[in-house]
């Protein structure tokens, strides 16, 4: 037996059993990971409306004065971070549906190679 084959099944043959209860966590894993770009999704969305709304403030600050220029400053500057969070957003929006369409896949591999080692699975039990 080979290097790798002796460190793969180890002690009593549990090498199989431990690679196959990782490939059946794999869809646990894609959810969980879902789940948690999801929720920073809408933190982003949340901090980007914050950011637009603070914008409108600023521009509704007094156009002369002293704190005039300071005002067009927090305004462009509060649009263009609100713009950068939504963006993000949407990318992250985009990348949930990767994700689960990777999950998916998974699965339909899991179900595949399932059938396909099944009989390594008994004769390892």
């Amino acid at each position: 037996m080979s290097y790798f084959g002796e460190h793969f099944w180890g002690e009593k043959n549990h090498g199989f059993e431990v690679l196959y209860h990782s490939v059946k966590q794999g869809p646990i894993s894609t959810k969980e990971l879902a789940d948690f770009i999801r929720e920073r999704a809408t933190i982003e969305e949340t901090y980007s409306k914050a950011m637009a709304k603070l914008s409108k403030l600023a521009s509704n600050g007094t156009p002369m004065g002293t704190f005039a220029p300071l005002w067009e400053v927090f305004r462009v500057s509060s649009d263009k971070l609100a713009l950068c969070h939504l963006e993000l957003t949407r990318k992250l929006q985009d990348l949930i549906k990767d994700v689960l369409r990777y999950g998916e896949e998974q699965l339909k591999t899991h179900k595949k190679c399932k059938e396909e080692v099944v009989s390594t699975l008994d004769a390892v039990q």
